[in-house]
C-alpha cells in the first residue's frame, strides 16, 4: 500500500468520524461548545442540527471520494474532474483549519485543528498524486 491510498483511508476515517460527531448532533448530543464557534452550551438548537445534518451529508459524500482515491469503490467521476474534486476537498480542509483555529471556544479549537491538520496532510498528499 502507498502513501497516497494510506493518505486516502486516513481521510475516509476522519470524515467517518466527523460523520459520526454530526449525526451525534442531530440526536440531541449536548456538545454545542465543539462545533459551531462554541455559542451553544450543551444541546443545538433545531436550527443548528439541521446544519449538523447536511455537514453529515457533505462528509459522507466526502468518504465515498476517499475510499475511489483508495481503490476500495470505482470512481464516479472522469480523470480531470476527480482532480478537481480532489483540491476542493483540500481547500475545504484548509478553510475548516482557519475556521476552527479563530473559534472563540477553546474546546472546538482543541479537539478539531488538531483533526484538521491530519485531515490537510492527507488531502494535500491525494490531491499531490
Amino acid at each position: 500500500m502507498n502513501v497516497v491510498t494510506i493518505a486516502a483511508l486516513v481521510q475516509v476515517v476522519i470524515a467517518l468520524g466527523v460523520v459520526a460527531f454530526q449525526a451525534a448532533l442531530v440526536a440531541g448530543a449536548p456538545w454545542g461548545e465543539y462545533t459551531m464557534g462554541g455559542r451553544n452550551t450543551g444541546r443545538l438548537p433545531r436550527s443548528l442540527r439541521v446544519g449538523a445534518a447536511v455537514s453529515a451529508v457533505i462528509m459522507l459524500a466526502q468518504a465515498g471520494h476517499y475510499l475511489a482515491q483508495a481503490g476500495v469503490l470505482p470512481p464516479l467521476l472522469a480523470s480531470t474532474a476527480n482532480n478537481v474534486v480532489n483540491w476542493v476537498w483540500f481547500g475545504f480542509t484548509i478553510a475548516g483549519v482557519i475556521v476552527n483555529a479563530i473559534s472563540r471556544s477553546k474546546k472546538e479549537r482543541n479537539t478539531w485543528v488538531p483533526v484538521l491538520l491530519v485531515s490537510a496532510v492527507c488531502t494535500l498528499l491525494v490531491a499531490l498524486n
